[in-house]
């Protein structure tokens, strides 16, 4: 039996791993990890192809199998494990992973695989749509949540699926008993990582408030993040609010340019509500990109140059 998941949604991956265990009742003895980016076709075929001492079942999970891809040329053996896939043991199951939005259908081993595996597509849940999962994730489980929330929560999380699960999941543990999740309890719960900080740090400076920029900037040093990431994660906001003032003057609705942008509708609104016109946020942008041309090439000093930028909003 052969399983194959391919797609960008880390999550998701991890969901349908965890799946076909239990599926398969295998326990950790029986399960074989290799990378594919370090270990062999070979390596494969010949785990494959022995006998467990100990049990009649095995699972090999073959993580990042890079010669799915059409960005890989790593075809050593491939034929070999064609040949093992046609006669394969009848208890050994083998789970191909490719963390790629999808594999090279052209390639004679995708075309068996796509025919002789059960195949699961983890496509990457678009920031626009992750309300409505996250809403059903925390509903399923037992537990009740505004929508305005769930906004601030995937704000904190900085819309990223895998961080929002982590973070709900220790809210389960906190709210045990009333089930209930305020905004309050966000504020306690959730860690603030360095990405959060960026976005907070962002939205800070869009929305020019100083003392804000301050803390959060105080706290950006502490974890000693560098002022490049800072610059690029800032210009990427900056163009999103461009793009959406731009299409708001043109007559685009609020929902319109959520579904023409495919962005998560509140950083839309965040987006839509900022007091910047069009030729200020252009500024921003030349100051931004020539700031990171100066670092880079030693005209000035990343630190101070950054912190001028931000005493200058």
């Amino acid at each position: 039996m052969f399983y194959l998941i391919y797609g960008l949604e880390n999550y998701l991956i991890k969901k349908n791993i965890n799946k076909i265990i239990d599926e398969l009742k295998v326990t950790s003895d029986e399960i074989i990890n290799l990378d594919m980016n370090y270990d062999s076709i070979n390596d494969l075929i010949m785990e494959a192809s022995t006998i467990n001492m100990f049990s009649t079942k095995k699972l090999i999970i073959c993580d990042n199998s890079i010669f799915l891809s059409s960005s890989s040329d790593k075809n050593d053996n491939v034929d070999e494990l064609i040949k093992y896939i046609e006669n394969a043991f009848k208890d050994t199951y083998i789970l191909f992973i490719l963390r790629e939005e999808k594999i090279d259908s052209r390639k004679k081993i995708c075309k068996i695989l796509s025919k002789e595996a059960k195949v699961c597509v983890c496509e990457k849940i678009e920031s626009y749509k992750l309300n409505n999962y996250v809403m059903d994730y925390i509903r399923d489980n037992g537990y009740s949540i505004s929508s305005k929330n769930v906004d601030f929560l995937l704000s904190k999380t900085h819309y990223e699926l895998s961080n929002v699960i982590n973070e709900i999941d220790k809210l389960f543990i906190y709210k045990d008993k009333d089930k209930k999740i305020t905004e309050e309890d966000i504020e306690k719960v959730i860690t603030r990582n360095i990405e959060t900080n960026i976005f907070e740090l962002t939205n800070a400076i869009i929305k020019k408030d100083r003392s804000k920029i301050e803390e959060i900037y105080k706290d950006l040093l502490l974890s000693k993040e560098g002022p490049i990431k800072l610059i690029i994660t800032i210009a990427n906001q900056f163009r999103l609010y461009l793009q959406v003032k731009i299409m708001r003057n043109s007559g685009y609705s609020e929902k319109e340019i959520v579904s023409t942008l495919k962005e998560h509708p509140y950083r839309i609104n965040l987006a839509m509500n900022n007091n910047y016109t069009i030729e200020e946020l252009k500024d921003n942008l030349r100051k931004l990109s020539k700031l990171e041309v100066d670092i880079i090439t030693g005209k000035v000093d990343e630190k101070l140059g950054f912190e001028m930028y931000l005493l200058n909003i």
